[in-house]
Formats: C-alpha cells, sequence, structure tokens
C-alpha cells in the first residue's frame, strides 16, 4: 500500500483497533510515548555519545539563529498554501483566523500519529465553513507536500546511488522504487484534482455527504493548484534551508551540497516511513543520523541537527498553538455563509 495510504488511514485502524482490544486512549498514549523513547533511545545509543557532546561544544550557533529565524516564513508559507485552497471553500479568509488554525493544528497534531490531529485542530479553529470538507484542504495540502518531498528526495536518491554515495543494494532499491511508486500515485491527483472526486462518486455512489464534500478537489482551479504547488516548493526549500544552517551549525566544515543532499533524503525518508510513534520523533532524527553518516558529516551532526529542528519547527509552534486549543469550534457547524455547504455525512 501507498505510503500516504498509511498516514491517512492509519490514525482510523488505530481506533478499530483500541476498540476491538478495549485499549483506554491514556494507555494507547502511553504506549506511543514508550515506543517513541525506546526509538530514540535506540538511535542515540548507536551514535557515539562523545561525538554527540563534541558537536554540540563545536556547534556554530549563528547558524542556529538563522534556522530559528525562518520559522515564521515557514509558517507563513504554511498558512498562505493553505489560505489558497480555502479560497475554494470560503469566501473570504481573515489572517487571524487563519493564522490561529495553523498554530492550533500544530498543538492538537503534537500527540497524535502523523500529525493527523493537525486537520481536526485548523478545521475546527475556523469560526465557519463545513467541517469535513475543510479538512480535506489539510489533507490535499499535506499530499501535495508529500509529493514535492518525495520526488525531490527521489531525485537525490537516484543521484547518490548512481554517484556510489548510497551502496546499490536492495534495500535502497527498494527505498526508491517506493518513493517513484508513490509520485507515480500522486502525480496524476495533482495535475487532475478532479480525479478524486471522480473516484468517489463511483465507489460510494450512494453516500451523498462524502462525494459532494469531495466536489471540492473538482472546484480547484489552475490557478489554486499553481500556486499551491509554489508555496509548498518554496515552503520546501525553507525547513530544508533550515536543516542545511544546523547542520552547517554541528559540521562546520562540511560542503553544502551535501548538506541539501542529506537534509532532502531525510525528508524523503520521513515521508515514506508510516508514523508509529509520536510526532515522527525517531523517523527525522534516524535518517538524518544515516545519510549525515553516509556522506561523511558524522552522524552526531545529522542526529543533533535533527534534534533541534523538531524543538524549533514543532515543539515552539506546538507551544504557541496550546492556549488556542480550548477555543475550538466544538458546537455544532454554523450556517454556512454561501450556497456551498455540503449535505450532512450520511448514506442516500
Amino acid at each position: 500500500m501507498a505510503p500516504f495510504l498509511w498516514r491517512s488511514t492509519g490514525s482510523l485502524a488505530q481506533l478499530h483497533l483500541n476498540s476491538a482490544l478495549s485499549v483506554p486512549r491514556w494507555l494507547s498514549s502511553i504506549l506511543k510515548l514508550m515506543l517513541t523513547l525506546g526509538v530514540l533511545g535506540a538511535i542515540v545509543a548507536t551514535v557515539d555519545p562523545a561525538a554527540l557532546l563534541a558537536s554540540l561544544r563545536s556547534a556554530e550557533w549563528a547558524w542556529v539563529v538563522v534556522a530559528v529565524l525562518l520559522l515564521p516564513l515557514n509558517l507563513a508559507l504554511d498558512g498562505w498554501t493553505w489560505k489558497q485552497l480555502l479560497h475554494t471553500i470560503l469566501d473570504r479568509v481573515p489572517l487571524k483566523p487563519l493564522a490561529g488554525g495553523v498554530l492550533s493544528g500544530i498543538a492538537l497534531g503534537f500527540w497524535t500519529p502523523a500529525r493527523v490531529g493537525e486537520y481536526a485542530g485548523r478545521a475546527l479553529f475556523l469560526p465557519e465553513g463545513d467541517r469535513w470538507t475543510l479538512s480535506l484542504s489539510v489533507f490535499a495540502q499535506r499530499m501535495v507536500d508529500m509529493a514535492v518531498g518525495v520526488a525531490v528526495g527521489l531525485a537525490l536518491l537516484v543521484g547518490a546511488l548512481a554517484g556510489g554515495a548510497v551502496p546499490a543494494t536492495l534495500p535502497w532499491l527498494l527505498t526508491a522504487a517506493v518513493g517513484g511508486g508513490t509520485v507515480a500515485v500522486l502525480l496524476p491527483f495533482m495535475i487532475a484534482p478532479a480525479l478524486v472526486h471522480n473516484g468517489t462518486q463511483r465507489l460510494m455512489p450512494q453516500w451523498a455527504g462524502v462525494t459532494e464534500r469531495t466536489a471540492f478537489f473538482q472546484r480547484l482551479t489552475v490557478r489554486q493548484r499553481a500556486r499551491v504547488l509554489g508555496g509548498t516548493g518554496a515552503r520546501y526549500l525553507v525547513f530544508t534551508g533550515q536543516m542545511v544552517c544546523l547542520g552547517a551549525a554541528f559540521a562546520p566544515s562540511a560542503p553544502v551540497g551535501l548538506l541539501w543532499a542529506a537534509a532532502g533524503l531525510t525528508f524523503y525518508v520521513k515521508y515514506l516511513v508510516p508514523s508509529l510513534t509520536v510526532l515522527d520523533l525517531g523517523i527525522r532524527e534516524g535518517g538524518a543520523a544515516v545519510f549525515f553518516q553516509l556522506f561523511g558529516l558524522g552522524a552526531a551532526a545529522g542526529l543533533n541537527a535533527a534534534l533541534l529542528l523538531f524543538t524549533i519547527n514543532l515543539l515552539v509552534p506546538a507551544l504557541l498553538g496550546a492556549p488556542l486549543v480550548p477555543t475550538l469550534r466544538l458546537s455544532p457547524d454554523v450556517e454556512p455563509v454561501d450556497s456551498r455547504r455540503p449535505a450532512p455525512l450520511s448514506g442516500s
């Protein structure tokens, strides 16, 4: 199954499993946290502690400051790209609820696998609009994120395989094949998003509430799609650039080209590997340690850079968004501002 399907359906499957096994939600959260700590512990154990400390002591903290200063641009591009999709659903998207939706989404997604809570956090914060359709807009944005990240990472991996930086062994060839398959699946839907709606109509013709919501994809114009792709590409450059800055901080003598390649491949793996841990912790860090080591930059530098990137891009925004979570729109949907409000989710 394609990795993006794993990510989008993992939370639902987990809910069914928890229900079948009568696992309390608090216990499930504790188990996830233990798994996360175990994975991180295993990664740290494979890296020389002395090298980790030496990397921290020799860090050039000016590069860390640059990475921190790029955070507002990262968040702004994230919100701007989402806004382009929201124009299909809402007549107007004021800045304040847009910014609040982005931050509350990060906060609510903080403790959910693959950060799927972000969908609800954004949809519930906006003062108007159908929640399910708003969640679809977030899903669409994240699939474009994945398509861009995997496409760029695949190109980097193929180049690394051809150049001998990555050994042409079966696991790496399979990793490239999975990436190619993911891009092949996502690309047609990016070019013609109406395929999502058409496919839903064929698969669930009796569920009018579902098909009326997926009509969102059919209404996306060429201009909107171009803006979403442009915003996604720009944001990809920003957060990989943050990783490059942090890599330069912990490996000051590293060539910039190798830092970009290691950062791109780190996110390639992060997008492809299904998340079983809290906030994907362990996937990004393990990938960074592996690719920084393969490119001769040092696993310690990669691990330190990835952990600090997590702190900057996820922990800090989550703390900023936490006070907004109690204000989420938990009451029934308000009346729509236009006639685009879909019917309730039910079978006909």
